[in-house]
């Protein structure tokens, strides 16, 4: 997405609205003004094209007038929390922190910081609809900068991805073509920042084609979302969750014109379905992707309820099954995933060959997740492969959790997993090596102390599955595979607690 395609529409459609931000509607007029002024503001500041410009800018109209005003530069951009994420992140040849004149003390930001460059505070990004920018053509011939997202993925380390214009334009194509969406449509994407994919991808495809996006970060988002017009949604299951209890027992349904909801970032349970279909919408679809390919691999219309979680591949992309020595595995059986890269998708991580190499292979991407495909084709995702915990779209680093219950139980190891119950919920498992299960007071206060996790299981498993390397480390995917048996593992011993 580049400056020049919000001019164009500008153009076409001034008065058509771009963006609603906490209720207040933005035309493409004014959105394309205030990046143009944005523009002449940020071309006096001396930047060097290809540096990187780190972004933080927390209210996400402003952002996005701020990336898309540093991209017409030639500049590349990052947006970040805080700046704190600079040193973790490694972010090189950096042109300065770009931050608003009136967040730039909530930020803590001055120059010589520990960010280690310079500071430029924008002034207020005014959006007028008056007439269309006159200087889209002076910009014209500059190489539209690309944009780096970042990710903790499978492993809690965090690593870098970037999307080039070229990249992005394919991606919209894709995105317009694969979600249906057109110039009637009214995206809410909630207050997903742009250092996430959903945060970033999404909108340009919108803009693209010629419809409007729906920001909204106020804390109480949910009252307003059922009157904001929505025709299209993408929520994690604990804004699902968040917006159904608002309704509460209320006997009014929620029914907008042709919506859509998809339902992503971590599964979501028979009874929460039910009520999305019965209450909010009738097109109900579940989908699977990751930062990396960054589309949908795997999605469903939900029409039956007892396949809620076995997703179909999409044309857009091609997944497999496979074993350790990359064999695709026979129909019901476990196996790692991985999807088939095409041009347009990221190859590598930014500044991390070693990672790179491992999970981008041969021209696949193996996402760390496993999965299991039944003879209609159809995949059911089971968990994670690695050491992050993925509960209802928010990921958890698993070491300092399993650190704290070795600790507290006084047992030499613990692995923690997410995946799902019989009952289609996500929950967190806790694998304990031990002979004998520990006194069962601490397990209940082990329960209450990680209120994150509303669905927890302990298991004990002896001893756990080393690796044949000499440091024998756990082998994780065969420990997963013990604790989300196919109830064939009978010396397995487990006991469920729900807080």
């Amino acid at each position: 997405m580049s400056f020049n395609t919000i001019h164009a529409r500008a153009c076409e459609h001034p008065s058509k609205p771009a963006v609603i931000h906490n209720g207040a509607t933005i035309s493409y007029s004014a959105f394309a003004n205030a990046i143009g002024a944005t523009i002449d503001y940020l071309d006096k500041q001396g930047f060097t094209e290809d540096h990187n410009a780190v972004v933080v800018v927390h209210d996400l109209l402003d952002c996005w007038v701020v990336v898309l005003a540093l991209h017409a530069l030639g500049l590349n951009t990052i947006c970040i929390k805080t700046t704190e994420l600079l040193k973790v992140l490694r972010v090189r040849k950096i042109a300065g922190v770009v931050t608003m004149e009136q967040e730039c003390s909530s930020h803590q930001l001055e120059p010589g910081s520990d960010a280690g460059t310079r500071i430029i505070r924008i002034p207020n990004p005014e959006f007028e609809d008056e007439e269309i920018p006159r200087n889209e053509a002076s910009h014209r011939s500059r190489k539209t900068g690309d944009h780096i997202l970042y990710t903790s993925g499978t492993t809690g380390n965090y690593k870098k991805i970037v999307t080039s214009a070229d990249q992005q334009k394919k991606r919209d194509e894709e995105r317009i073509q694969q979600m249906n969406l057109n110039d009637d449509t009214f995206f809410h994407c909630s207050d997903y920042g742009l250092w996430t994919a959903v945060g970033y991808l999404l909108a340009p495809s919108t803009w693209r084609a010629k419809g409007c996006v729906i920001f909204d970060q106020r804390p109480e988002w949910h009252h307003h979302f059922l009157r904001s017009g929505v025709t299209m949604a993408i929520l994690l299951p604990d804004k699902l969750h968040q917006l159904l209890t608002l309704m509460g027992d209320s006997t009014e349904k929620f029914t907008p014109k042709n919506f859509t909801l998809h339902a992503s970032g971590g599964f979501i349970s028979r009874k929460l379905a039910e009520q999305i279909i019965d209450r909010l919408t009738k097109n109900l679809i579940i989908s699977y992707g990751s930062t990396e390919v960054a589309i949908a691999s795997l999605e469903s219309m939900v029409t039956d309820l007892d396949d809620l979680h076995w997703l179909t591949p999409t044309h857009i992309r091609c997944i497999e099954i496979v074993d350790k020595a990359g064999t695709i595995c026979p129909i019901n059986v476990e196996g790692q995933v991985r999807i088939r890269l095409e041009e347009q998708d990221c190859s590598s991580y930014l500044d991390d060959p070693e990672t790179s190499k491992k999970v981008f292979r041969n021209g696949y991407f193996y996402s760390g997740d496993v999965a299991i495909r039944r003879a209609d084709g159809r995949i059911r995702m089971l968990g994670r492969s690695a050491d992050v915990v993925n509960f209802r779209g928010q990921k958890y680093s698993v070491s300092p959790i399993e650190d704290k219950i070795q600790n507290f139980l006084g047992v030499n190891t613990a692995c923690l997993f997410s995946g799902i119950n019989d009952a289609g919920e996500d929950e967190v498992v806790v694998a304990i090596e031990s002979e004998q299960w520990p006194h069962k007071s601490h397990l209940n206060h082990l329960g209450h102390e990680f209120k994150q996790f509303d669905q927890i299981r302990f298991a004990i498993v002896y001893p756990f599955p080393r690796t044949q390397t000499g440091s024998k480390k756990i082998d994780r995917v065969a420990l997963r595979q013990l604790i989300f048996p196919n109830d064939s593992n009978s010396h397995i011993s487990r006991d469920p607690l729900t807080n």
